[in-house]
């Protein structure tokens, strides 16, 4: 019984190890006098990323990754196309025609006409894949949020790779809305 009762305990150990040893590394941060809680229409920003590996998806791919991925999201989340759309409507601009530089500029110029906030992803590709979302507020662009998380090593560049590490955003977003509008309740509680 006693030899059991240690394989059991042991078993417990390398499976709790190999579960440790395999979660993404992530950092959120929350800028001071920033209200995520006032975010509830959310824009995706054209990613700025750099296809390095050919199986890794491109642009195109990774932009419509980070729109699909925020099915677990409870705030509403706009798709670049979208934005891009209503921008071509409204002020007769195709960003999808003008260069980087310029779509960013006209981007970030509209964007506060259809959502409160925009998350822009930012991709290193060096050893070990990282994703920088960085969330701004529409019209005053201030940066509100930050989250990085990079791949596990032994992860490839792919689409399932890319589309758990845009869901871990979304979910560790929602997680910090509600802590901020936790804290919030608490303070008011105080007053």
């Amino acid at each position: 019984m006693k030899k059991i009762i240690q394989m059991l305990l042991i078993a417990c150990l390398v499976v709790l190890g190999t579960q440790v040893a395999f979660a993404n590394s992530d950092k959120v941060t929350t800028y001071d006098g920033a209200d995520i809680t006032s975010v509830h229409r959310l824009a995706i920003n054209a990613p700025l990323y750099m296809q390095v590996d050919e199986k890794a998806p491109n642009k195109e791919i990774l932009t419509q990754i980070l729109y699909d991925s925020s099915h677990v999201a409870r705030c509403y989340v706009l798709s670049y196309d979208s934005i891009a759309k209503d921008i071509q409507k409204d002020k007769n601009v195709d960003l999808k025609a003008l260069g980087r530089r310029e779509a960013v500029k006209a981007f970030k110029e509209n964007v506060g006409n259809y959502a409160d906030a925009y998350v822009t992803l930012t991709v290193a590709n060096n050893s070990r894949t990282q994703f920088f979302f960085d969330v701004y507020k529409a019209g005053t662009n201030q940066l509100l949020y930050s989250y990085q998380i990079a791949q596990n090593r032994s992860d490839a560049d792919t689409v399932e790779t890319y589309t758990n590490l845009c869901e871990q955003f979304y979910k560790h977003f929602e997680r910090s809305v509600t802590e901020q509008q936790k804290e919030l309740d608490k303070q008011g509680k105080k007053k």
